[in-house]
């Protein structure tokens, strides 16, 4: 049943994106080392320039409204010591380029808040799922959003490499740098004089405005989903060794646009914002779902999620999990099983 019902919500999220749109194709040169798009006519959409690291299916058509590709054929000169660089290509489905993701870990810069930065002129700015420049590229460099806000250094930063060369780490390169937050319009926010609300962001030292209102109708949203509350924790937290219960706190971080028709909730354990999941709300079917690692492709209900994954979870080892937090875990899979579907 749980199978069946998370491929049809698969395959209507890819419906959704397909619908009204030209068919495309991923298409590899003679000897198989680049790729590159094609439409269903055959003509050469995005050009046969890149490595393939991958495996692509040549012969069913691309669901995302956005296409990736590592590499960057077209990199401007810029400072080896620098850590504002490419790693790879993003273009709409008409063979426009958009932007150039920053470089994260091995690939490109994950999404947080449903923003990631770019690269421009050796400068970083943030783009949205849809490939909109929400910032110029104004910062020497900057971390990804979290609790809405961004740091973001103005000045010339450079890597600082540890022992043996392979790990580095960003400092500014001059006395000059200054760093500041930012919300997501890129404007620069200074501290509160005293904090002015529970949800205000603590940030060195500082307290900075709460970056999370509502209407009622989004209020009703979240306020729903609280009856989630301890299961969606247990979702978070549970794996963890020895977890001592304490409930996430839980906002809505996107709006539905033409593209992603849902609202996109996030966790936040002690104002940190945790990756693992995403829960979107559907207002059309009046569901909330379950996402992981952003992917937004492959959506489970989510209490079936819920029940899954605390299920999995109790069959760990008895002294992996603390006796009243398992406690807690039996009662919240009970009530799950118990809630008319």
């Amino acid at each position: 049943m749980m199978i069946k019902t998370f491929v049809a919500i698969a395959l209507s999220f890819c419906f959704f994106i397909l619908k009204g749109q030209e068919k495309l194709y991923y298409v590899m040169s003679a000897d198989s080392t680049k790729v590159g798009v094609r439409d269903e006519k055959g003509t050469i959409v995005i050009p046969l320039l890149y490595p393939v690291y991958q495996d692509y299916d040549l012969n069913t058509p691309i669901e995302e409204p956005l296409i990736e590709f590592i590499g960057v054929m077209e990199q401007e000169d810029y400072d080896k010591d620098s850590p504002a660089f490419a790693v790879a290509t993003v273009y709409n489905r008409k063979g426009q380029l958009l932007y150039y993701p920053q470089f994260f870990d091995n690939g490109s810069d994950y999404w947080s808040e449903g923003l990631r930065r770019y690269v421009e002129k050796g400068k970083i700015g943030f783009v949205d799922f849809l490939g909109n420049r929400i910032t110029a590229a104004n910062w020497g460099f900057a971390v990804p959003f979290n609790y809405g806000y961004a740091t973001v250094y103005e000045g010339k930063m450079k890597k600082q490499y540890e022992a043996g060369g392979e790990h580095w780490t960003v400092i500014p390169a001059d006395e000059h740098v200054k760093e500041y937050l930012i919300n997501k319009n890129g404007v620069r926010v200074e501290p509160l004089k005293t904090k002015q609300h529970a949800k205000d962001y603590r940030y060195d030292g500082e307290y900075y405005p709460n970056p999370f209102q509502y209407n009622k109708e989004e209020q009703a949203i979240l306020n729903r989903l609280s009856r989630y509350e301890t299961a969606i924790t247990l979702l978070f937290k549970l794996s963890s060794y020895q977890y001592e219960y304490e409930p996430l706190q839980l906002e809505i971080v996107e709006k539905p646009n033409h593209s992603l028709p849902y609202y996109v909730i996030e966790a936040y354990d002690d104002q940190r914002r945790l990756d693992d999941y995403e829960i979107l709300f559907d207002e059309k079917t009046d569901n909330f779902f379950i996402s992981r690692w952003s992917s937004r492709t492959e959506l489970v209900p989510l209490d079936e999620m819920l029940m899954s994954s605390i299920q999995d979870d109790l069959q760990r080892d008895p002294d992996y999990i603390k006796p009243e937090t398992r406690k807690l875990a039996e009662e919240e899979w009970l009530k799950l099983k118990a809630t008319p579907k």
